[in-house]
């Protein structure tokens, strides 16, 4: 009737059974007595993207800068391909420019004196590879036609927009064929509609590509757009790994469902195991005395929010149904999404394609066979 899933997971759980290319186990970080990263394991496979998500201060960008080279680790190794290219207690350390890796910035630093294909070029530069001035203008040329700026090569950071500025800093981390690329928050800075134009480009790059490619953002729309698999860290601590459909569908935990938004969750209770429906078959299987308590989660979408006279239109058969009252009524373009508070003091959250008066009273329903228990 419902899925059970525990936060507790294994380096193997989270990133699959096929090796990774790009392997962190066991990472720690410490500030100041302050835990930033507690115990932290993740793979990337090879030509994939694994974004990480979180809330500001959760542990994703010292993630990123330990991975990269530019901040040391104090407890844990990092591989490459299966080698070793940090152990915190070995004292071994490859610098960033050893591991090949490439970075796009959030502020993109840019060099304000150099051409777009100056700046594109300084990457090829910076690796220290003999090329000859052919080779390296062909790579610059195939490098700004693949994010579509080529006709743009002579102009300076300063005449570019926004969405351009960041084309131009992804031309110039792709142009040296990295072993991983990184990305820390590449589309914080730009507008809604721009943010999503070059969110889709990015991830038709990565794919097109086949760059192994971690991917940092706050935007879960972002890492579900852009990202084969979605890693949610709260705290330091990783929540959950798996494909963006597991994690908005299967939320492991409270915390993920309620940082994507996807579910209304709410205590299982004993109360829940006497509800029947109209044959007298129990909504929840009984749990045993001393068993496993938690939270029920319910996505929005399988949520039904009506208002009381239209009670008649909603047979409700096996559901579970409960009065409540209108808290909140947002119109997002084609449907509304509405808050609607029980008794209890639990909010459901829902979508309809009309409104709903604030301090209705309405009934909120949904089919336990929608419903998901994860342990507390």
């Amino acid at each position: 009737m419902y899925s059970l899933h525990s936060t507790e997971k294994t380096i193997s759980d989270m990133i699959g059974t096929s090796k990774p290319y790009l392997e962190a186990r066991d990472l720690r970080k410490v500030y100041d007595e302050t835990v930033v990263l507690d115990g932290v394991s993740l793979g990337i496979r090879r030509g994939q993207c694994l974004a990480l998500l979180g809330p500001s201060g959760c542990g994703k960008s010292t993630i990123l800068n330990i991975l990269a080279g530019l901040l040391r680790s104090d407890g844990g190794q990092i591989l490459l391909g299966g080698t070793v290219i940090e152990d915190a207690e070995k004292g071994v350390s490859l610098s960033a420019r050893q591991r090949r890796f490439s970075m796009v910035f959030q502020d993109l630093s840019l060099w304000p004196h150099m051409t777009v294909a100056e700046n594109v070029a300084f990457g090829l530069d910076y690796t220290g590879k003999p090329m000859d001035r052919s080779t390296k203008k062909k790579k610059v040329e195939n490098a700004l036609k693949l994010v579509g700026i080529h006709e743009l090569r002579n102009r300076l950071p300063s005449m570019l927009s926004g969405g351009q500025q960041q084309r131009v800093a992804i031309a110039r981390a792709i142009v040296v064929e990295p072993s991983v690329l990184f990305m820390d928050e590449p589309l914080a800075s730009l507008d809604s509609q721009l943010r999503e134009t070059l969110r889709d480009e990015i991830a038709r790059l990565i794919r097109q590509l086949k760059i192994t490619t971690l991917y940092v953002t706050h935007d879960h729309t972002e890492a579900m757009t852009v990202a084969h698999e979605v890693a949610i860290m709260n705290r330091g601590v990783m929540e959950q790994c798996a494909s963006p459909e597991e994690v908005y569908t299967y939320p492991a935990s409270t915390f993920v469902a309620s940082f994507l938004g996807c579910a209304n969750h709410f205590p299982f209770t004993y109360e829940l195991e006497d509800l029947r429906d109209g044959t007298g078959r129990h909504l929840f299987p009984p749990h045993p005395q001393g068993g496993p308590r938690g939270h029920l989660l319910v996505r929005r979408e399988s949520m039904n929010i009506f208002s009381t006279a239209q009670a008649h239109e909603f047979p409700g058969g096996g559901k579970v149904r409960w009065k409540a009252t209108v808290v909140k009524n947002s119109f997002s373009g084609s449907r509304h999404e509405i808050h609607a508070v029980t008794r209890k003091g639990e909010v459901f959250r829902g979508f309809t394609p009309y409104p709903l008066p604030l301090d209705s009273e309405v009934y909120v329903e949904f089919d336990p066979e929608q419903a998901i228990f994860v342990e507390s």
